[in-house]
């Protein structure tokens, strides 16, 4: 990995940004953390740089919400989220960098769309009623 200007102008931000996001002040701007690193570095090394701030930010939640859970969400979430981690952990390495790109691109356009057509019109319909 080089460390030059486009670095600097792309993977700086995008950490900011996610670390303002975890901490609840910049919604959902953390989506654009991944795709923008990947643009001065490869895939495996934006996640490797996003993952520490994911689990200490997950550290800080847990321990400031450990008398504040729902029960029954967290028997929803944890066998889901579970499936998920495995999946990923075993398919990873399988795939190509391109093919992740694709992936997590995707996802985040569908996570745009969701928000700015579906979710917008649905809190549009309810305010007129």
């Amino acid at each position: 990995m080089e460390i030059n200007l486009l670095f600097f102008l792309t993977v700086l931000p995008a950490i900011l940004l996610f670390g303002i996001a975890k901490s609840g002040l910049g919604g959902s701007i953390a989506l654009i953390s991944i795709p923008l690193m990947t643009i001065a570095m490869p895939l495996t090394q934006a996640l490797g740089i996003i993952l520490p701030i994911l689990i200490f930010s997950d550290f800080i939640a847990t321990y400031k919400y450990r008398k504040e859970f729902d029960l029954s969400t967290l028997k929803l979430m944890v066998p889901f989220a579970s499936l998920g981690i495995l999946i990923g952990s075993f398919t990873f390495s399988y795939f190509s960098e391109e093919l992740l790109k694709f992936i997590i691109g995707l996802m985040g356009f569908l996570f745009t769309v969701h928000y700015f057509f579906i979710k917008k019109n649905k809190e549009e319909k309810s305010k007129k009623n």
